[in-house]
């Protein structure tokens, strides 16, 4: 798929090469018909015949595929040392204005010669540079043509083919160097919004949208195989006293910090997901209830070991959780109501303990809480 590709770019580089040499020779023609050049118009269409043929057998090499077995199948090299000679060969005719013509057939190769190595570049200037010098001195004999601006024209012709596919190979790169950086700054942007869209921005914990997503997967796999999970909903008890006496900034910053506690504690293919103010559902892959209970005692130690302010070090705060284990082919919506009956049990004994639900129990609709 990538060799298809690549002798598609190739093709494509070719067209392009011929069509700078095609405007050349219109160039040309429009000379001819104005009396600028000393050739006969059929000879003139024999030799653009001529250059036509090269590119169509570049063309053929490449459709052909025998451009593989190259040492460098893409031809640069050949193809511009093949419109430069077209270049030269054709300007040799024009009697007056020959600077006219030749550069405006070696602004045509400037795309072709940004692709040669700087080796590449070299050889092609010096056969460039040697055959306009052959072409000067095969026109010594002409009256019209003066030493002083073929030379001049040389001087042009090497330094134009020198600099300027080196200048153009500067700006790409400066302008490479501009959308790379300018696709990272996109890729960041797009990462930054991709968490946004699955995490809650004031704990980096998951949202409903993420927890949605994780519990289909989660119930997908419990229903074809034999796997489990289990569900822990967490509530931060009496969190409206921490606002009101230590103000909500301390507030955000425990909840931060019972987030960061519970992704410690457990592991990356678990899911901590806040679904309310103070309130997180955990989801445990592969997890039993008993190891869920573990897991939550865990949470639990470290959030009492928890100092919520420095100008109060000894006030701690404590959670309530409800356990549940999912049950095969029942609706997520039932695994969270039974998680969620647990939790409204372990508030109403007291709060502070962890409560693994009734299995007896039936399931009903999440109540909600403000």
């Amino acid at each position: 798929m990538k060799t298809v590709a690549q002798q598609r770019s190739r093709i494509y580089r070719i067209a392009i090469l011929a069509a700078g040499v095609f405007v050349h020779l219109m160039v040309c023609w429009a000379m001819l018909s104005l009396g600028f050049m000393s050739i006969e118009p059929l000879k003139f269409l024999g030799l653009s015949s001529l250059a036509g043929a090269g590119f169509v057998f570049f063309l053929l090499t490449v459709t052909m595929e025998w451009n593989l077995a190259l040492e460098d199948p893409d031809m640069s090299l050949a193809q511009m040392l093949w419109t430069v000679s077209t270049v030269i060969v054709t300007s040799y005719f024009v009697e007056e204005l020959t600077a006219v013509v030749v550069f405006s057939g070696l602004a045509m190769t400037f795309i072709g010669a940004t692709r040669l190595s700087h080796r590449e570049l070299g050889y092609f200037c010096v056969y460039s540079i040697a055959l306009y010098g052959i072409s000067v001195s095969f026109k010594s004999g002409v009256d019209s043509v003066t030493w002083l601006t073929e030379i001049a024209i040389l001087v042009a012709v090497g330094v134009v083919l020198l600099v300027g596919p080196i200048l153009c190979r500067f700006e790409m790169g400066r302008v490479e160097t501009v959308l790379v950086n300018k696709n990272a700054e996109l890729t960041t942007a797009l990462r930054r919004i991709k968490q946004l869209a699955v995490k809650d921005e004031l704990t980096s914990a998951f949202n409903r949208r993420y927890l949605s997503d994780f519990m289909v997967q989660q119930k997908a796999m419990a229903d074809r195989h034999s796997y489990f999970f289990s569900l822990c909903y967490v509530d931060l008890d009496f969190f409206k006293r921490v606002n009101d006496r230590f103000g909500h900034s301390t507030g955000d910053a425990v909840l931060r910090q019972f987030a960061d506690i519970a992704v410690q504690v457990l592991r990356e293919i678990d899911c901590v997901a806040r679904v309310g103010g103070e309130e997180f559902i955990l989801v445990l892959s592969g997890t039993s209830e008993q190891d869920a209970q573990a897991a939550a005692e865990r949470i639990c130690f470290k959030l009492a070991n928890l100092q919520v302010s420095q100008s109060d070090p000894n006030y701690r705060i404590t959670a309530s959780i409800g356990i549940t284990a999912y049950r095969r082919h029942e609706a997520a919506l039932e695994t969270m109501g039974r998680a969620d009956r647990a939790l409204y049990e372990a508030k109403n004994n007291g709060r502070n303990r962890i409560v693994i639900a009734d299995h007896d129990a039936e399931p009903d609709l999440l109540r909600a809480r403000g």
